[in-house]
């Protein structure tokens, strides 16, 4: 294969701002953001950058801590879904134009030149887990489906490169909430139950725990383990977003960490940005935002709601991004204790054409 050329999808300003490096990217056109992961200190993002006549390419941006960018055009795929190896080399799963076939191939982003294009494979629908020994796992929960067990990828790794892609049926219960933790965790309800599993990559359970709470939801997975305390995160019935600590003997502990007032909808997959500390991105009815937390303490929450951009509800400080509406695409880790926030706009008229990165660093 041949190595990314450069690109240059972007017109790019960089503001520094006491809360952090905001980067604006704006498309010619329209900009659809896909995408995004660590890489070595940065983040990097995967993008469809349109042109005219609804046509579209896939393209790579490296966004520093500083706000400096680099960008590169993939030469041929659609549908990327970005990851890391074993080695903490970035990867991305695509689909590659045929015109009788959907398959997806799983290849290097840079550093191509000595590598031979796979065969591929039916794609896997699950996000991006983390890495396991020399595994790089995806999960995949159907949501459509009350029956169907859930779903695992394990690309094994060999020498630095992909031996073989391992397609697993968890064993039931089903709609497990995962960590990688020292190994991989889940966590399920079963009955009035809740049901925590340590298993290996081909899905075979290691250990497994029953865990007695009043809980009857839990919104993440913020850490898993069977011989600490693992850290679960909830609301109560009183809006108050909440943690129950679940030490390794069985004892839960409820500690609530901010009267948020408003029904959280949804949140996504804690991201790790040092070795206790996870930032958490959320929506509700009025906006969206993120938080991080270091085990029971609350460091910070960045709420969108009534300001143009985002406050921290606990300094009050409002960095201010846009006029149009922010919808909060990807959190991912750069630094140790840093993270870059990726939003995009919605104008009410004109096109999506305008990205926003956020760098920043914590103490």
């Amino acid at each position: 294969m041949k190595d990314l050329e450069k690109s240059q999808p972007f017109t790019v300003t960089v503001n520094k701002t006491s809360i952090g490096v905001l980067t604006m990217l704006v498309a010619e056109n329209e900009v659809s953001a896909k995408d995004n992961i660590s890489c070595k200190g940065n983040i990097l993002l995967a993008n469809y950058i349109y042109g005219k006549g609804h046509t579209y390419r896939t393209h790579y941006t490296i966004v520093a801590p500083d706000g400096t960018t680099e960008s590169y055009e993939e030469e041929d795929g659609i549908l990327p879904t970005l990851f890391l190896s074993p080695r903490n080399e970035n990867y991305i799963s695509l689909v590659p134009y045929h015109p009788d076939k959907e398959l997806e191939i799983s290849i290097p982003v840079f550093g191509r030149a000595n590598t031979e294009l796979p065969k591929g494979n039916k794609p896997f629908t699950g996000n991006f887990i983390g890495t396991e020994g020399q595994f790089s796992i995806f999960y995949d929960v159907d949501n459509w489906s009350d029956t169907k067990p859930d779903k695992m990828l394990a690309i094994e790794f060999k020498d630095g490169i992909i031996r073989k892609k391992h397609n697993v049926k968890i064993p039931l219960p089903r709609n497990n909430k995962i960590c990688i933790n020292n190994g991989i965790h889940l966590l399920a309800r079963e009955s009035s139950n809740w049901i925590h599993r340590h298993i290996d990559e081909k899905g075979n359970v290691i250990k497994q725990r029953t865990i007695l709470t009043k809980q009857r939801n839990f919104q993440q997975v913020i850490s898993l383990s069977l011989d600490e305390d693992s850290w679960l995160l909830a609301q109560d019935t009183d809006r108050n977003i909440v943690i129950e600590k679940i030490a390794p003997e069985g004892e839960v502990t409820t500690i609530k960490l901010w009267p948020l007032g408003d029904t959280v909808y949804n949140t996504w997959q804690p991201e790790r940005i040092a070795a206790n500390r996870y930032v958490i991105r959320f929506n509700t009815e009025f906006g969206n935002g993120w938080f991080t937390v270091e085990e029971g303490k609350l460091l910070e929450l960045f709420y969108g709601k009534g300001v143009k951009g985002y406050k921290n509800l606990l300094t009050e400080e409002v960095i201010e991004m846009s006029d149009d509406p922010l919808i909060l695409s990807g959190i991912s880790k750069t630094l140790e204790n840093a993270y870059a926030v990726v939003c995009y706009t919605k104008p009410k008229q004109g096109k999506e054409n305008t990205l926003l990165v956020l760098n920043r660093q914590l103490s």
